[in-house]
């Protein structure tokens, strides 16, 4: 199927006067602004210079408009009485009787000054945060670009060894925007400048080269025009390229992990041992009073879900593996329809609605039971706890008390989403497993002259685990006349993996442009398995940080146990000069009692994004430790 690449733009009104007023500057002194001509270059953004400038000047003066009024409306409330006080201050002396004789005066220059200060800073920060936006893109860019280069040389070295020739293989790149973002814009911009502007090819390439915010990418297109100039082998480079980008990429995982221990290590310091330490000093200075105690409560409240974000958000955008993006495909699902004939001399029929609504409920419930864990998905599973949960919370409030109410409904809702998300991720961990020796035994069997369809149909009968099932569907929709590169497709649709999501792209394309893809479908095999193999690396590696979260969980609830329970039962009644003094002891074990909460949930979700990469799987890290803190402090103290 024929795509077109899509143009942006930008719809942001602006006078002409202003762009006509720019056009005449940047025409008069172009050196003036070639930083901002190539950044915007680099950008990638539907905007010229002239434009741009436009936006900023006329979009600043409202700014400034707008900062006035409200530095008006602010400071009207302000300035008569710090006027007033300067005046009673100053009063009896000269200057005092200036104030007092030109009390109206000097409100008014009082009150433009400071509001023409507002519209000015509101000015300044609006032109500044405009003209900063292509440089903002542009490192954002970069780093995307960097990221995704490696999957799309790979990719391109699968389509070279099936035969595909170099315009095709940018253009396969350029089409793919859902998997490589900004890399396939810088592509895009190459088939644009042949196709449009009827540049050649080299031309193209050299373009994107120099202006490009990626200096890998920069030294990539260099080597590859060199390789196409020389008439050397293109296949030969780009599985050199690959395996260089493959080794950097090992090297960066060393460094992740090293990154991630670090990061471990801060968290556990910073938001699990020092938010002890300091509530056990608070609560020995309880003579103090309880306000500082409550400070510490809410201040903790608010800054750890805060620092588990942060923390969460910097672990998972430094991981060096690129998330897989997933094109969304709509298809068209067949159904049953039960229809009834009416007449037979009209030959017509009508559909029977009730019958296939009812057809519909019966599928929706029964997807969970009939179909793969891995293609179940969230809304469908959350209607069923929802159930859970009602069913729970009603059979607790009529055979349970309301003290075991809270963890009842919360386990009813919880256990069922831990074991739908472990199963499915799991399930999935073991299909990439068999990824690499799935297009192995594709390209063997292409090697000893079967087609697709024959290759599939020998793979079907061999037992490979829970990947087989996917495999005789692929066999099935292709002896029933589907094509095969839409029946890999929804391969990749059903699971929803990130080896799979970066492979069968790859394989599409060799399946659609050479009947010979051992190949391509080789290059697959081991970029798969050099994937699932780094992946396996970070997830052993950081198991003993999982452990180390568990241990300093439990001895910070070993801490609060001895606290509430032996020491401050020993300082319940105390005298200090004569005058009795006894601690609020049920406002100190409530504040443990919502602190260890809130340190056991985000610790959890903390371990599962350190040991997988994943907030969900830190789901059963979470329960575990909010379990344990019920059970304490409400069975043990």
């Amino acid at each position: 199927m024929k795509r077109e690449l899509k143009r942006e733009r930008i719809s942001l009104y602006v006078p002409d006067r202003f762009v006509k007023y720019y056009s005449r500057k940047v025409r008069d002194k172009p050196a003036r602004y070639r930083y901002l001509t190539d950044t915007i270059t680099a950008s990638r953004l539907p905007l010229t210079v002239q434009r741009l400038l436009a936006i900023a000047t006329f979009y600043s003066t409202l700014s400034f408009f707008i900062g006035a009024f409200v530095g008006y409306a602010v400071l009207k409330s302000i300035v008569p009485g710090s006027l007033l006080y300067i005046t009673q201050y100053l009063h009896g002396t000269a200057i005092g009787e200036f104030f007092a004789h030109h009390r109206t005066e000097l409100d008014l220059i009082y009150t433009l000054l400071w509001t023409f200060m507002f519209g000015i800073i509101a000015y300044k920060l609006v032109e500044y945060l405009i003209l900063s936006y292509p440089s903002f893109v542009v490192s954002r860019r970069k780093n995307e670009i960097d990221v995704y280069l490696p999957h799309a040389i790979n990719m391109m070295y699968g389509m070279a060894a099936g035969g595909i020739g170099t315009y095709e293989m940018i253009k396969a790149v350029a089409e793919t925007r859902f998997m490589f973002g900004e890399l396939s814009k810088e592509f895009g911009t190459i088939i644009q400048l042949t196709d449009i502007f009827k540049e050649d090819m080299l031309t193209a390439m050299r373009y994107v080269r120099d202006t490009t915010p990626s200096e890998k990418l920069s030294s990539f297109l260099d080597d590859f025009i060199f390789i196409i100039k020389g008439g050397g082998s293109l296949s030969n480079f780009l599985k050199n390229k690959s395996k260089e980008y493959f080794e950097e990429q090992e090297v960066s995982y060393s460094s992740y992990l090293d990154f991630l221990s670090v990061m471990t290590e801060t968290y556990l310091a910073a938001f699990i041992l020092f938010p002890l330490f300091l509530l056990v000093v608070l609560v020995m200075m309880q003579v103090a009073g309880e306000d500082i105690l409550k400070t510490y409560r809410t201040g903790i409240l608010v800054l750890l879900p805060l620092a588990t974000i942060f923390f969460t958000y910097l672990i998972k955008s430094s991981l060096p593996v690129p998330p897989a993006r997933t094109e969304k495909r709509v298809f068209r699902h067949e159904e049953d329809l039960f229809v009834r004939k009416v007449d037979s001399e009209m030959k017509s029929f009508r559909v029977k609605k009730f019958r296939k609504v009812l057809k519909r409920i019966k599928s929706v419930l029964m997807h969970p039971l009939e179909d793969a864990v891995y293609t179940i998905e969230f809304r469908i599973v959350s209607f069923y706890v929802i159930i859970l949960v009602a069913i729970a919370t009603f059979a607790a409030l009529r055979f349970l008390s309301l003290k075991e109410l809270p963890i009842v409904s919360l386990s009813a809702g919880a256990i069922p989403l831990i074991f739908f998300f472990e199963l499915r991720e799991r399930t999935v961990r073991q299909i990439e497993k068999r990824i690499p020796e799935i297009f192995r035994e594709l390209a063997i069997l292409n090697e000893a002259g079967l087609t697709i369809i024959e290759a599939l149909r020998v793979l079907s009968s061999l037992e490979l685990g829970i990947i087989s099932k996917e495999i005789s569907m692929i066999r099935r929709r292709v002896e029933w006349g589907e094509p095969v590169a839409r029946a890999f497709r929804l391969l990749e649709m059903r699971i929803r993996s990130d080896v799979v999501a970066k492979v069968v792209p790859i394989s599409v394309k060799a399946l659609e442009t050479s009947p010979t893809y051992k190949d391509a479908f080789q290059t697959v095999a081991t970029f798969a398995s050099a994937e699932v193999g780094l992946r396996e690396k970070i997830r052993s590696g950081m198991f003993l940080y999982v452990v180390i979260i568990y241990l300093s969980m439990f001895v910070f609830l070993l801490i609060v146990y001895i606290m509430i329970n032996n020491i401050l039962s020993v300082f319940s009644v105390t005298v200090t000069e004569g005058v009795t003094f006894i601690p609020n002891i049920g406002f100190i074990k409530d504040t443990f009692y919502q602190v260890s909460l809130l340190v056991g949930v985000l610790s959890g979700i903390i371990a599962g994004v350190v040991g997988t990469g994943k907030v969900t799987c830190g789901l059963k890290h979470s329960y575990v430790f909010f379990a344990a803190t019920y059970l304490l402090f409400n069975y043990f103290l």
